[in-house]
């Protein structure tokens, strides 16, 4: 690792524990409508280990085989910080934002400059990184708010190490294949990017340098594989005993309910791909294409583009392939393998390269333009920028308008943001659920109320994606009963309806003529059935 000195050594710490402080105070008293659906699917698996006898009649926590393939790690490492916030797991999540904050920027910043020897050029792209970009399959790279403390973000926190330990050492590099292969198990779709991602550069590597091609053997490839494969193996025999591919239902129905809840580019590769022909997925792209282009002439950088190229086309079609791969093997041996729609989200890694080659690219550029002592402050003006991102002069403008620029500072750190933390109508209604209801009580609403009320909530469709591969027949069933539901013409009859299933309470927006109202806020009526 290359020195710096203590001055930049300090700098890079500061600012990360001033964004990571940051957030943590701006977040002290956020509600649990501030955590995004994934989160708030999880924590009610938390408390259900917490608390078996939770959840009883609950849409897919019936029964914890429903859930216990899903992110193993990052579920009891939140229930393990959840002990010292007394099973708050608002303030866990929290607690997991302040330590993800610290070593995301550290993490990523040693690494840019573990390869790109500028170090201004390394802390400015690791500020930029934390920026959230929108990315195809519904999914987010970089690390802000509460709400994006889920399994993807500890993970991508934590994907820099196992580069960072990457050594002509044999040992070191085996650690670092066991290390990719147990960071996976914190989030599979994103881990399966990251360990596709490290076997891409060692084989590019291996490929485009003769002197590292020498010290490589297919038998220490293998080596290093099956090191892999034993970091991930708490999730692989996890998922693999608490799910079948094999068919014991109607194929037919399950398609049916499948299409109803997931987006039809998930299992069409053409659509998923064409969905990286945006104005923000640009942003990666052309730094990549301008460094291949104007390396040309200069072949130890050119390689460096190529390798950069290389590792982004592998990360985007590899991924893509298992929707095809995934078709042909269920039709030809009468399988329902149902990973494809999750495989292909794992293209999200594929934008890392382009943060790279933004950083070789600059580094290259300001030494040709022989102008390299303007980069400092380039850096100060965009943490300026920063501070003032959230005002009316920089809303229009692209990327600095964008989230990516936006994102990356805490609301406390930023002037004139007109984001504030407030408690929302269902909070309120939550806590009061969760304070005159009993404890097993059965309720049909939003998904928020599960985990924000630790009751059991039935028909709702996040609940139901936890079906998906946990329960393909109850999957099934959800799906029926909720188009029985639509069918109705009447709120009477869906009330009828509900009771079939034992529901107590009814949360709605809709007058309910035949129920007591129990309770009100705002808009949202709590009826007892």
């Amino acid at each position: 690792m290359k020195r710096l000195s203590k001055a930049k050594y300090t700098l890079v710490i500061l600012l990360n524990v001033i964004i990571a402080i940051g957030y943590y105070v701006d977040n002290l008293n956020a509600n649990y409508s501030e955590l995004s659906s994934d989160i708030q699917n999880i924590i009610p698996v938390a408390q259900k280990f917490d608390n078996p006898n939770l959840f009883q009649e609950d849409l897919f926590l019936n029964d914890i085989n429903n859930v216990k393939y899903y992110t193993p790690f990052y579920v009891q490492t939140l229930r393990f910080i959840a002990k010292f916030t007394n099973y708050n797991y608002v303030r866990a999540i929290n607690v997991m934002g302040l330590i993800c904050h610290l070593l995301f920027g550290i993490l990523w910043f040693f690494l840019l400059f573990k390869f790109v020897d500028n170090y201004w050029v390394c802390l400015l792209v690791s500020i930029i990184m934390r920026g959230i970009v929108w990315l195809p399959g519904l999914e987010i790279w970089g690390i802000s708010d509460l709400w994006t403390m889920m399994p993807r973000t500890v993970y991508i926190t934590l994907l820099p190490i196992p580069f960072l330990l990457l050594s002509y050492t044999f040992k070191k590099l085996l650690l670092a294949s066991f290390f990719i292969g147990f960071i996976f198990n914190f989030h599979p779709i994103s881990g399966l990017g990251g360990i596709l991602s490290f076997l891409a550069l060692i084989t590019m590597l291996v490929y485009n340098f003769s002197s590292i091609r020498e010290r490589f053997s297919l038998f220490k490839i293998l080596i290093l594989v099956f090191a892999i494969v034993i970091g991930m193996l708490p999730f692989i025999v996890t998922y693999f005993s608490k799910t079948s591919s094999s068919v014991t239902y109607d194929i037919a129905a399950f398609n049916y309910a499948f299409n109803t809840r997931i987006p039809a580019y998930f299992t069409n590769a053409i659509l998923f791909l064409k969905q990286w022909l945006s104005f923000k997925t640009l942003f990666f792209i052309i730094p990549i294409i301008a460094y291949f282009l104007l390396t040309l002439r200069e072949k130890y950088h050119h390689k460096k583009a190529k390798l950069l190229l290389g590792i982004t086309i592998i990360l985007i079609l590899i991924p893509t392939f298992s929707i095809p791969i995934e078709h042909s093997l269920n039709n030809a041996l009468g399988m329902n393998l149902r990973m494809s729609f999750q495989l292909v989200r794992m293209q999200k890694v594929a934008i890392v390269p382009g943060f790279f080659a933004l950083a070789f690219l600059l580094d290259y550029v300001f030494l040709k333009l022989k102008k390299p002592k303007i980069v400092p402050y380039i850096f100060s003006v965009y943490m300026v920028v920063l501070v003032f991102s959230e005002t009316k002069i920089f809303k229009q403008v692209p990327f600095f308008g964008d989230d990516i620029s936006t994102s990356i500072l805490p609301h406390n750190l930023s002037v004139f943001t007109s984001l504030r933390d407030h408690e929302l109508y269902i909070d309120k209604m939550s806590k009061y659920i969760k304070l005159n209801t009993p404890t097993d009580a059965v309720i049909c609403g939003s998904f928020i109320f599960r985990g924000a009320t630790k009751r059991s909530v039935i028909f709702d469709g996040k609940g139901a994606s936890m079906l998906i591969e946990g329960n393909p027949k109850q999957f099934i069933d959800w799906q029926k009963r909720i188009k029985k539901i639509n069918s109705f013409k009447s709120i009477n009859e869906v009330v009828s309806y509900l009771k079939r299933f034992n529901t107590d309470y009814f949360v709605t927006t809709s007058n309910v003529q035949q129920c007591e109202l129990i309770h009100k806020e705002g808009k949202l009526k709590l009826y007892k059935l």
